[in-house]
């Protein structure tokens, strides 16, 4: 039974940064993943919690060939079916525009999204504990979604990873195959769930926690030489 491929980005393909736009993406990474894409036709999807045309921005060209699924899930793009988006709602615009505010007035870093917002506090962690509920509060009051990651609190449209490796199994190219499911944070443990409840695994790309994750790579370093390997492997057989 062939594999389809789910990588998680921040954490996972790339190294975490002080900011999120600070991220740095080499040319090496485009490079592997269309190597990838070849190798595996229509098996290969990034599942990010960044939008998908925040993706685009910094891989360009090359996830033309790979499957998308943004943030969260609740975006997707394959090259068979194209992009599907949900509308941003009146609730989400005022549910930003108090985390904004709300950033603004803390000192904390705001992050944008298409389709929600995060609240940073890497720089002030002091200030976790008071992020996190009010991203709760404002969840709760706009019926939204609050999840937490590495030292961000995140407000978004309802959807989760798990949910995302369900529908780009839908897709034709992906059918039939088993899902194996890369990432580092919180939030990818509803994809190593998924992944494993459908007949593949989980993988977590960090220092060993508790995880639903069958098995682990240490980090980015690790994970690119295990990407590299199987481009290698796949493109000689």
């Amino acid at each position: 039974m062939s594999v389809s491929l789910f990588l998680d980005f921040d954490g996972t393909l790339v190294d975490l940064a002080p900011t999120p736009d600070t991220v740095v993406v080499d040319d090496g990474l485009g490079m592997l993943l269309g190597r990838l894409a070849t190798a595996m036709p229509g098996r290969v999807a990034i599942v990010s919690g960044r939008s998908i045309a925040q993706l685009d921005g910094f891989l360009h060209r090359h996830l033309e060939q790979v499957a998308v699924a943004g943030s969260h899930g609740a975006e997707r793009r394959t090259p068979a079916g194209g992009h599907v988006t949900p509308p941003r709602s009146e609730a989400l615009e005022a549910a930003c525009a108090e985390l904004r505010a709300y950033a603004d007035l803390e000192g904390l870093l705001f992050e944008a999204k298409s389709l929600g917002a995060s609240l940073h506090f890497r720089q002030h962690p002091e200030r976790e504990a008071d992020a996190v509920a009010m991203a709760e509060r404002v969840a709760q009051q706009f019926g939204l979604h609050a999840n937490r990651g590495k030292m961000m609190v995140e407000v978004r449209l309802p959807g989760d990873k798990g949910e995302a490796v369900r529908s780009l199994l839908d897709d034709p190219a992906m059918q039939g195959s088993k899902p194996w499911f890369f990432g580092d944070d919180r939030t990818d443990e509803d994809g190593f769930a998924a992944a494993q409840g459908l007949g593949g695994a989980g993988v977590l790309v960090d220092d060993p926690r508790e995880t639903q994750a069958r098995y682990r790579l240490s980090g980015v370093a690790a994970m690119r030489d295990w990407l590299t390997a199987l481009a290698d492997k796949a493109g000689a057989a």
